[in-house]
């Protein structure tokens, strides 16, 4: 009988069909939780609060990419005459809202979230008719108010019918659905303070809800899901800082080894070696003695000793910090990581690290289009998911960054000429310049631009010939003529 080895070793091809692509996940239908090559989240996150460098580089890359907030109105296509203000009222309630909630600083939490662990998560609270009405009815009843009244009727927000609020990354995991898929919900577990540590890899093989701690679900549209990079066809996002663990590591064991060394004090100042005596000698322990003496009480003099001996300093700290480079390597592989410039972490850095001019502005700019696309990829989440809808605006990021403003300058200097241009040669038709206009400065609202231009030959130039002179022209005409008369009664004109 003859066996066919590759039908041992092969595994039959199953039944297959076109549709969805499946997420890279093991666990279909449970938890898909996240977790490092080399450690858990909880332990990424806490390797990298005590580490300096790596907080230092979050933060300023989160005040870098969250920075004003500015909201514009969007166009709503419905039945009737919009209010004139009505753009303006939905930019200042979203702007009430961004207040109310410290949008700004959750904003940047979310985004050092991102960039520690790979993922950032923020809850939007909006609560249903039944639900607000019931909450408003409660709270118009501390007031002695027993009415109904719906909040459809109000204005403003008082009893906080929305709201955002990020949520810690390392707390949450993902439920991907049988199909294997797409999301199935947003699942957060928090261990409670009982002595006991719940670690994720202990969560995989328990039921939800059965677990040591307290726990949360959320379907997918209560859930503003941001990954910072997507790696594998992962539900869970990626961040270099999960490769940079074993770097992390590494700093905070060298300034471990340099506190313990100072704070220890392992080692003895002086080592006074008396090469003539014994060490049982009566001589030896009373020089002991005194030596000690000398040493508790600090003070200065003699020590006076009949035997050879010589002093030798080992604990002098003369030299230049053991592992420095090491450590400045390693904060540059952070740093580079990320994308953040030399110049950003130069006082880390020292001088042993230098950047020619060129290479400087290069990385600067390398940086600053990075810190864009960031900028963009949060707007067109939190825009889609929640602005648009609750408050018919777009958030805008401030891009005009101070090392910037020149060029955004000339960008607009430009785009103005090449308009001028387009439209000098008749390249536009007239009744589309406006809509042109609009797409080439999208920041600016379209309620803004005027409908009805005016036509260039209004707006040119007087002709040098029928321009009117003002005072300060007269008074510099009369003082060359002033100057002129005393050059003609010495030479005169001879007429020729």
């Amino acid at each position: 009988m003859i066996i066919q080895t590759k039908n041992i070793f092969t595994t039959p091809p199953g039944p297959t069909s076109s549709g969805r692509p499946f997420l890279n996940e093991n666990q279909l239908g449970s938890l898909s939780i996240s977790s490092t090559f080399l450690a858990d989240k909880k332990t990424l996150m806490n390797w990298i609060k005590r580490t300096p460098e790596a907080i230092g580089i979050l933060r300023q890359i989160s005040m870098d990419v969250v920075t004003k907030l500015n909201f514009v109105s969007i166009n709503e296509k419905k039945m009737g005459r919009p209010s004139k203000n009505k753009g303006r009222d939905n930019a200042a309630k979203a702007d009430k809202f961004a207040k109310d909630n410290h949008l700004k600083s959750q904003l940047r939490a979310a985004v050092i979230e991102s960039l520690a662990l790979g993922d950032a998560y923020i809850w939007k609270k909006k609560m249903t008719d039944k639900e607000s009405s019931k909450a408003l009815k409660e709270t118009l009843k501390e007031f002695g108010v027993d009415t109904e009244l719906k909040t459809s009727f109000l204005d403003e927000d008082p009893i906080g019918q929305v709201s955002l609020q990020y949520i810690a990354s390392s707390t949450m995991d993902i439920e991907v659905n049988k199909n294997g898929t797409e999301i199935e919900a947003f699942v957060q577990r928090t261990g409670l303070n009982v002595g006991v540590g719940v670690t994720p890899t202990g969560l995989r093989s328990q039921p939800l809800g059965t677990t040591l701690g307290r726990v949360r679900r959320w379907m997918p549209k209560q859930i503003i899901h941001y990954k910072f990079m997507n790696m594998d066809g992962k539900v869970h996002g990626f961040t270099p800082m999960q490769s940079n663990f074993p770097v992390i590591k590494t700093l905070g064991a060298i300034k471990q080894y340099h506190g313990n060394w100072f704070e220890s004090g392992i080692l003895p100042d002086t080592i006074f070696n008396f090469e003539d005596l014994n060490a049982n000698s009566p001589e030896l322990e009373k020089m002991r003695q005194s030596i000690q003496e000398w040493y508790n009480n600090k003070r200065r003099g003699a020590l006076i000793t009949a035997s050879k001996f010589k002093i030798e300093e080992i604990n002098k700290w003369n030299k230049d910090m053991e592992f420095r480079m090491l450590a400045i390597y390693y904060t540059g592989v952070i740093a580079f990581s990320l994308g953040m410039p030399l110049e950003k972490i130069r006082a880390i850095l020292g001088g042993e690290i230098k950047s020619t001019t060129g290479g400087s502005d290069i990385g600067n700019t390398d940086y600053q289009r990075n810190i864009f696309d960031i900028q963009d990829d949060w707007e067109t989440l939190l825009n889609n998911q929640f602005f648009n809808e609750e408050f018919q605006v777009d958030l805008k990021f401030d891009r005009s960054a101070a090392r910037d403003e020149i060029a955004e300058i000339q960008v607009i200097q430009q785009k103005i000429n090449i308009l001028e241009k387009m439209n000098q040669m008749d390249l536009i038709k007239k009744d589309n310049v406006v809509d042109f206009t609009e797409k080439l400065f999208p920041h600016v609202p379209s309620e803004w631009w005027n409908k009805n231009p005016k036509p260039e030959s209004d707006m040119g130039m007087i002709p040098s010939s029928e321009a009117i002179k003002g005072p300060a022209s007269e008074a510099l005409s009369n003082q060359k003529k002033q100057e002129q008369k005393p050059q003609q009664k010495n030479k005169p004109p001879t007429g020729v």
